[in-house]
């Protein structure tokens, strides 16, 4: 008995849908409940993993990348503008996501685009 092979019909993949994000609004661990004014300390350095510049989110090729890098919190740990996170994690890092919007934000200061294929936030107003 012979096996049955389904044709290959490629598919054509859209582009991620671009977000908006403020890196210097105010966050807060979902872990810990840590928060920070000014934004996540660990966006004020460049990563070393995707090859974000400061003061943008991390990136990758493929998009969908809401948080930040691991080695980008490390460095932050590194460089004592983060401590470890207390809450119940085995990594020691926090949970800090970006609130993702369908449009630019007039009012902020550090708005950047977000390639992804997440939902806007239901958290934003």
């Amino acid at each position: 008995m012979r096996r049955y092979q389904f044709p290959y019909i490629p598919t054509p993949r859209g582009r991620p849908p671009m977000r908006w994000t403020d890196t210097q609004e105010p966050t807060t661990c979902r872990r810990c409940n840590m928060h920070w004014e000014d934004g996540d300390p660990a966006l004020t350095i460049a990563c070393t993993g995707c090859g974000g510049p400061a003061d943008e989110p991390c990136r990758r090729r493929s998009g969908g990348n809401e948080r930040v890098c691991a080695c980008r919190d490390e460095a932050a740990v590194q460089m004592e503008l983060l401590t470890r996170c207390e809450g119940l994690t085995w990594d020691g890092r926090h949970e800090k996501p970006l609130l993702l919007r369908e449009r630019p934000i007039a009012h902020a200061l550090m708005c950047r685009s977000v390639r992804t294929g997440a939902p806007v936030s239901r958290w934003t107003s």
